[in-house]
């Protein structure tokens, strides 16, 4: 018997969503891979504790990413919902841990190759670190609307890989590292709209919006980076 229309379509975007969902989980473990995963085999850091617990809650949230497509799949959605307000731990520890790393980072005066002084790379870190909070958060309010749910937690997600891709990079170029991260970055939250497009004839708004955000971070960043205000804020917030 062949299967209807409606039954293929959901099929279909099953797979498509697993896809996203393991490329970007296959992105960040590509990108820490010398420094995390495999630290013991080729970097062979001393990481600090809190490094560690920030890339396991992190990769905590890319398992459960991957694990909630194959649920759908599977069609346990009991358990996927289960396992979506377990999420919500997750999601709060990496807002929080995010906040922690990137206030740390800049009282280290770290900033990428070719990136701003440090303080002004805080602002870009926090901002960004809004709009997936921003975005995660819509989608666990909409989770009773799943074709709005899945968009937000992938676009979401996409959001949060700028370090792990512009490390992909580093390990060629020191070049414009974070603006090749955002055109991978960007590219997928695209591919995602065209196979909104190809398949519905119409772009979900949660994909606009969210691709709307994303690309309003770099100018938004650069703008208010170096403002008097926000480096107030920021001495403020690193203690310098």
């Amino acid at each position: 018997m062949t299967a209807s229309p409606a039954l293929m379509a959901r099929r279909r975007d099953r797979r498509f969503y697993f896809i996203v969902a393991a490329l970007v989980a296959a992105l960040v473990c590509a990108g820490f891979a010398r420094t995390f995963y495999l630290n013991g085999f080729f970097a062979k850091l001393h990481l600090p504790s809190l490094f560690v617990v920030h890339g396991v809650v992190f990769s905590s949230w890319l398992a459960v990413l991957v694990t909630q497509s194959v649920l759908i799949s599977a069609r346990q959605i009991k358990v996927h919902q289960r396992l979506g307000y377990a999420s919500l731990a997750i999601f709060t520890g990496m807002v929080v841990l995010g906040w922690i790393m990137s206030v740390d980072a800049a009282q280290r005066g770290f900033t990428p190759p070719g990136g701003p002084p440090p303080l002004a790379f805080l602002g870009f870190q926090l901002l960004g670190l809004f709009i997936f909070a921003a975005i995660i958060a819509a989608g666990f309010l909409y989770r009773n609307r799943p074709e709005t749910h899945k968009r937000l937690m992938i676009a979401g997600t996409v959001t949060l890989i700028t370090p792990a891709v512009a490390r992909i990079f580093l390990l060629f170029t020191t070049s414009m590292i974070i603006f090749k991260a955002f055109a991978v970055q960007l590219a997928i939250l695209i591919g995602c709209m065209v196979y909104d497009y190809v398949n519905r004839k119409q772009v979900h708004r949660s994909y606009i919006w969210s691709t709307l955000a994303f690309v309003a971070w770099i100018p938004t960043s650069i703008w208010i980076g170096n403002t008097r205000a926000w480096l107030a804020v920021a001495h403020w917030l690193t203690g310098a």
